[in-house]
């Protein structure tokens, strides 16, 4: 069997992907528009030395937040709901996502 790994697929997750995801399952407005609300206002600051840099993230699943894993099944649900064939199989953990394939 072979393997696909999507490697950084948190960091890489669409915003407009998941909250459209949102949408087409029919999600309650207030949620709807909470969690656009999030992603709104998320932030990385780094500091070095005297100096703080702090920039608007605009895609991504924040890994260790209570929102993340959700997020990230909601962008990756139309993968694992796929029909395969009989030879393959989708693996997920976490944000490891593994479309195996192969014969026997």
């Amino acid at each position: 069997m072979t393997g696909l790994g999507v490697k950084g697929a948190s960091d890489a997750a669409w915003w407009p992907s998941i909250l459209q995801a949102l949408k087409d399952l029919g999600c309650p407005r207030n949620l709807y528009n909470l969690s656009r609300g999030y992603f709104s206002h998320i932030t990385a600051v780094m500091f070095t030395n005297s100096v703080s840099i702090k920039r608007r993230i605009t895609k991504g699943c924040p890994q260790r937040s209570y929102c993340g894993p959700g997020f990230w099944n909601l962008l990756y649900n139309s993968l694992l709901i796929l029909e395969l064939t009989s030879n393959s199989k989708i693996i997920t953990f976490a944000d490891d996502l593994i479309i195996l394939t192969g014969g026997e």
